[in-house]
């Protein structure tokens, strides 16, 4: 009899012990960043950012520039994005809140949920990108629109002003999410770490004024967040990797400061590499790879726009991380080297990455005006080369002066994304007008 009684009691405990692993091992948990679209927690630099207080106001260090007869943001008498000839009368082209926990379905010291627990959480167990997406107005790359504020015969005003976006267009959509460039141009070259930090200073302190529409977004979860919340989210690129002033300790300064976005060069050369205006055939300097591989460990994104060619296939080969190009479109429709050849427009998909569409019309048609069916022609060419999932806005609002025909402003997104419905459907039609790119947040940030 007892030694039945002990045979009963090994049972009992083998069979509690394998149905303890099978819930606790053999299970990833919903908290898992593997599991769920909506955790980053487990993955390296998106811990949460120190937003740097400072002067707020006008960015310091110098004179503003006045180049170019029709731009004061026109460098040596070029268009701000391309390089380009001004003629025409064509003007120039030129952070994220602290996360919040997300909701993971479960406590992570329970062994078990009940049916109805699991039921009521039906997303929890899907990949990244299989999740239903949050409805955003729209998420649009890249917008110069901080430095154009500050140019003298501008009111300094991102709440409401004569500019392409301000706050108050931005709330007429439903959570959009704008990415704010902070671009350095020749005049504060000497010193673009002071200067890009004034810019810091003074866009700080236009969220905080009106933090009940906007905040800025750090990471994934600030997105969801503001997208449940019918806020805008601001996300903070740096143009040109001037800023660093050649000092990789400035890469962890930026970061914490907010800056989650962030390409190595503008048009012009600089201490990481030479952008395409330079005409060289030169990839990354040693500095440009250093800071690249300081990006990927932090988690700043990738932009490949404005850099050279060569330049490009070594952030190609170096990178670990899906990358941006934020503003730039088909070398193939509009071959301008501000563009992207089909090859680099491959790469970046493959990548898992993605391109935002300019509307700069010289980029867009390589003549002084364009219009709706340039840019289609162009979403025509990404989807021919299989990257009609990797595809969405990079405007350049307040990178240049004179709009496509039919487009005014921000506001114009409504139209747009009517156009593009009726051309491709509704389903492209959102793709590019947010979708695309809230994948591509989901990528990256659960590190696929």
């Amino acid at each position: 009899m007892k030694k039945n009684y002990i045979s009963f009691i090994l049972v009992v405990l083998l069979t509690w012990s394998t149905s303890t692993c099978s819930l606790n091992g053999g299970t990833l948990l919903p908290s898992d960043p593997v599991t769920n679209p909506r955790s980053v927690d487990g993955y390296p630099g998106f811990e949460e950012g120190e937003n740097a207080s400072g002067n707020a106001g006008q960015p310091t260090g110098g004179t503003q520039q006045h180049k170019g007869d029709d731009d004061p943001m026109a460098e040596n008498g070029k268009e701000k994005d391309s390089g380009a000839d001004i003629d025409s009368g064509m003007a120039a082209d030129s952070g994220m809140e602290t996360g919040v926990d997300t909701e993971t379905g479960v406590d992570a010291d329970t062994d078990t949920k009940t049916d109805e627990e699991t039921d009521s959480n039906p997303e929890s167990d899907l990949k990244p990108g299989q999740a239903t997406p949050p409805v955003f107005g729209f998420i649009d790359a890249h917008a110069d629109t901080i430095t154009r504020a500050l140019l003298p015969h501008n009111n300094a005003d991102l709440f409401s002003n004569n500019l392409h976006v301000d706050f108050k267009r931005l709330s007429e959509f439903n959570a959009p999410v704008q990415v704010f460039v902070l671009w350095c141009s020749d005049t504060y070259v000497s010193n673009a770490y002071e200067y890009t930090n004034s810019l810091l200073d003074f866009f700080e302190s236009e969220v905080a004024k009106h933090s009940d529409i906007i905040e800025i977004a750090l990471t994934l979860e600030d997105l969801q967040r503001n997208a449940q919340n019918n806020k805008i989210s601001a996300i903070i690129s740096i143009e040109g990797g001037e800023a660093l002033m050649g000092k990789l300790e400035n890469v962890d300064h930026f970061f914490n400061r907010g800056v989650r976005i962030m390409s190595l060069t503008w048009n012009r050369e600089n201490e990481l590499g030479y952008g395409q205006a330079t005409g060289s055939t030169k990839g990354l300097k040693p500095f440009g790879m250093e800071v690249l591989k300081r990006m990927d460990e932090l988690g700043i994104i990738l932009d490949v726009s404005h850099v050279n060619e060569a330049g490009f296939w070594d952030a190609h080969s170096l990178s670990t991380r899906p990358y941006m190009a934020s503003h730039s479109n088909a070398y193939s429709v509009t071959p301008h080297n501000r563009n992207l050849k089909d090859a680099q427009i491959r790469a970046i998909a493959d990548r898992g990455g993605i391109t935002g569409l300019v509307l700069y019309p010289l980029i867009l048609s390589q003549r002084s005006s364009a219009n709706i069916d340039d840019y289609m022609a162009h979403i025509r060419h990404f989807i021919d080369q299989g990257a009609g999932a990797n595809l969405g806005l990079g405007s350049d609002f307040d990178g240049f002066g004179t709009m496509p025909e039919g487009f005014t402003d921000v506001s114009s997104y409504k139209m747009l994304a009517e156009k593009i419905a009726e051309e491709f459907g509704e389903d492209t039609s959102n793709a590019i007008m947010y979708g695309n790119f809230y994948d591509f947040f989901v990528r990256y940030y659960n590190g696929n």
